[in-house]
C-alpha cells in the first residue's frame, strides 16, 4: 500500500513536469512578428535622438565651467565651510568635493536620460543655465584677485 502511494505521488510529478514541458514547448514555437516603425513612432525617435545629442553637447560647458571656477578659487578663501580646508581656504579638498558632486550629479542626469529620452530636453536647458551661472561666479573670482 505504501509503494503504491508512492508510486502514485511520483507518476503526478513525472506528469505535471510533463505537461510544463509541453506547454514551454509550444510557448517556445511562436515566433514574433516585429511591427515596422510608424511614422509617428519614427519621429519620435528622432527626436529623442536629436534631444540626447543636444543633452550630450550641453556636458561640455558644464565641465568647463566648473573647472574654470575651481581655477578662479583655487588658494582663495571659500565661504562655504564644505569645501574650505582646514585654513579656510579652497584646495584640493574642495576641488575633489566640487567635481565629484558635479560627476555624480552628471552620472544621474545620464542614468534619468536614459531611462526617460524626453527629459534630455529639460536637463539640457539645466545644463545650460548651470553653466552660465558657474562662469559668471568664475569671473567674479578671477575680478576679485
Amino acid at each position: 500500500m505504501l509503494e503504491r502511494n508512492y508510486l502514485i505521488k511520483k507518476i503526478g510529478v513525472i506528469a505535471t513536469a510533463l505537461i510544463m514541458a509541453i506547454s514551454a514547448l509550444s510557448a517556445a514555437d511562436e515566433t514574433t512578428v516585429i511591427q515596422p516603425l510608424t511614422l509617428e513612432a519614427a519621429t519620435r525617435r528622432a527626436a529623442d535622438q536629436t534631444s540626447f545629442n543636444r543633452w550630450k553637447l550641453s556636458l561640455v560647458p558644464v565641465f568647463a565651467s566648473q573647472a574654470l571656477d575651481v581655477a578662479s578659487s583655487y588658494g582663495m578663501r571659500e565661504l562655504n565651510p564644505m569645501l574650505a580646508s582646514s585654513d579656510g581656504r579652497f584646495g584640493a579638498k574642495g576641488a575633489g568635493i566640487k567635481l565629484g558632486a558635479n560627476a555624480g550629479l552628471l552620472g544621474a542626469e545620464y542614468l534619468i536620460v536614459r531611462k526617460y529620452p524626453r527629459s534630455a530636453r529639460v536637463f539640457t536647458r539645466i545644463n545650460w543655465s548651470v553653466s552660465i551661472v558657474t562662469a559668471g561666479f568664475a569671473a567674479h573670482n578671477f575680478a576679485i584677485r
